[in-house]
């Protein structure tokens, strides 16, 4: 009898472990379904990176630098407190103590940030044939002792590429064992990142990876057969295969998280994130391109796969959920919660959708019934002028509405705002300031960031629509470069970049709960279920705001995901 083979999938630091991470585990479900003969094994390495030096450090082995971190902090003993209590090993400081709550979020942050950097350098150096590190080393033996036969990295963010890529290239030139790349940052970007790390992987999956997956395992010396593989031919060409997306999503089944056991992340009780749709509804946002990995479709699971799915989450005792949908419909969303009580299903979750009319009072009272928390909504601009020009399809006196229908419901609004899209005068970026101001009653968070120009996005393509008179690549990277433009009226970067710094303490003065919530987002979920009730919001002190002279000054309180805004 043959030999069981394992495909071993890794999920690269560095990135805040608060829930296990979906793609892999989606991939595992349904790989182990479709084929008898091969075990999908995830790996979180992100996870295990976090664990590794926590323990360290609280072994005394390393001692974190404290000019790394804030003043006044005590760097190890603040950062090993803020584990425990992520961790449900101090519920009175993670729920009823919201400035040591805000302590430890404000410290975890910055040590994920100081060790991204580290980490990234030290890829980077040994990418250009410098030594290799001794963390990296312990990833190559962690990998390697899951004895895989197949290594596949599963990919989100960007600063998970250098990482990835030199692990790929090592286990490939030294360890002869084949390596694939998959994840939504590959969605246009596939090609760049096999130019830029040319011996990183045998090939790159663009698009959804279940389908790639089983075909590459089954014939793995066929990839001209793998929907949506990008590689290298014999001869040194790139190749690439049309992207294959399935109509009815309910056939790739149920995510399997038995190798993430969600317990075991920095959250006090467990959330699982899931995909209820693949793709956008609305697909018309002008700087946006999420919604390109799963193509030009809005695909759904069916609603009674949807219940039977979590169902069998909450049997496990899991009753948390992140539905992290690019946005869910106003219809499907009305049937969701409404078979979810007929499903008398105890949970609470969040997601994310877009501000329009048709969510009426009764439909988000259905909505806060079926467990709902929280909603991040993708207001913007308060900029009516700047709403039409993204192509939001949302009007400024509906969101108001909205906002204090939502709040009435007993649902909390987080929203999404850009400041400095092409064209918007310093004016109407006020206009978006009063606008969360005179609704700072309704709002729990801002989700906020400065325009980013996305290659592949329709502003992209079109600039002279969007008064874009210039634009250049300010720096090459491994997803197709960081942009520079100017335009033609509004704010240049470097004015929104001053008024974005200026009303930093603002933004962050919304979340009645602690000022750092809004960074954690599983987090918000669990502590909306148990203290909801008893945050108000206008119990909150907010600064006066006065950016229309700042002097420009560094990025002082905004985190790198804060300074570059992904829709």
């Amino acid at each position: 009898m043959a030999r069981e083979k394992t495909a071993l999938i890794v999920f690269p630091p560095f990135n805040t472990p608060t829930s296990p991470p979906l793609g892999a585990a989606m991939l595992k479900g349904f790989v182990e379904r479709e084929l008898p003969g091969w075990r999908v094994k995830v790996f979180d390495l992100n996870l295990w990176t976090f664990d590794r030096l926590l323990g360290a450090l609280a072994r005394g082995q390393f001692k974190l630098d404290p000019k790394a971190f804030p003043e006044g902090f005590q760097a190890s003993v603040d950062l090993l407190n803020a584990a425990d209590a992520f961790r449900g090993k101090n519920n009175a400081a993670f729920f009823d103590q919201p400035e040591l709550y805000n302590r430890y979020g404000e410290i975890f942050l910055r040590f994920t940030e100081t060790y991204t950097k580290a980490l990234t350098e030290e890829c980077e150096a040994a990418e250009k044939g410098g030594p290799r590190s001794p963390l990296v080393q312990e990833f190559l033996d962690a990998i390697l002792a899951q004895k895989p036969d197949v290594v596949g990295f599963s990919m989100i963010f960007s600063n998970q590429l250098p990482v990835g890529a030199l692990l790929g290239k090592i286990l490939r030139k030294e360890h002869h064992l084949p390596v694939l790349f998959g994840g939504s940052c590959f969605a246009d970007a596939a090609e760049h990142f096999l130019r830029w790390y040319p011996e990183a992987a045998d090939l790159v999956v663009a698009g959804e990876g279940e389908d790639a997956l089983k075909r590459y395992l089954s014939d793995p010396t066929s990839p001209h057969k793998v929907p949506g593989a990008v590689y290298f031919a014999a001869d040194g060409s790139v190749q690439k295969v049309e992207k294959a997306y399935s109509k009815g999503i309910d056939y790739y089944g149920v995510p399997d998280f038995s190798d993430t056991n969600p317990k075991q992340y920095f959250t006090p009780e467990p959330v699982v994130p899931l995909l209820l749709s693949r793709g956008c509804y609305w697909r018309r946002c002008t700087f946006c391109v999420h919604y390109r990995s799963a193509g030009l479709t809005y695909r759904m699971h069916s609603m009674d796969f949807t219940i039977e799915m979590l169902r069998g989450f909450v049997a496990q005792g899991i009753r948390h959920f992140a539905f992290i949908d690019e946005m869910i419909s106003p219809p499907h969303f009305e049937k969701l919660a409404r078979a979810i009580k007929e499903a008398e299903l105890d949970i609470a979750y969040y997601a994310l959708t877009k501000p329009t009319k048709e969510f009426t009072s009764e439909k988000l009272l259905e909505i806060a019934e079926s467990g709902c928390k929280y909603l991040l909504w993708g207001l913007e601009s308060a900029s009516q002028r700047v709403l039409d020009l993204m192509d939001k399809g949302s009007k400024v006196e509906d969101v108001s509405r909205l906002m204090k229908r939502s709040y009435a419901a007993g649902i909390k609004n987080h929203v999404f705002m850009i400041c400095g899209f092409p064209t918007e005068t310093e004016d109407e970026f006020a206009q978006t300031i009063k606008f969360l101001e005179d609704h700072k009653d309704y709002i729990y968070a801002i989700h906020r960031g400065t325009f980013g120009l996305e290659p592949e996005s329709p502003i992209f393509e079109h600039p002279e629509r969007f008064g874009i008179t210039r634009k250049w690549m300010i720096r090459d990277t491994s997803t197709g470069g960081r942009w520079g433009y100017e335009v033609s009226s509004g704010m240049s970067r470097e004015q929104a970049a001053t008024v974005f710094t200026a009303v930093q303490p603002f933004l962050r003065a919304f979340n009645p709960h602690a000022r750092y919530l809004a960074n954690y987002r599983d987090h918000a979920v669990v502590i909306y279920d148990r203290r909801g009730s008893q945050l108000r919001p206008a119990t909150r002190q907010f600064p006066q705001v006065r950016f229309a002279k700042a002097p420009p000054t560094p990025w002082a309180d905004a985190t790198p995901e804060e300074r570059s805004l992904k829709c």
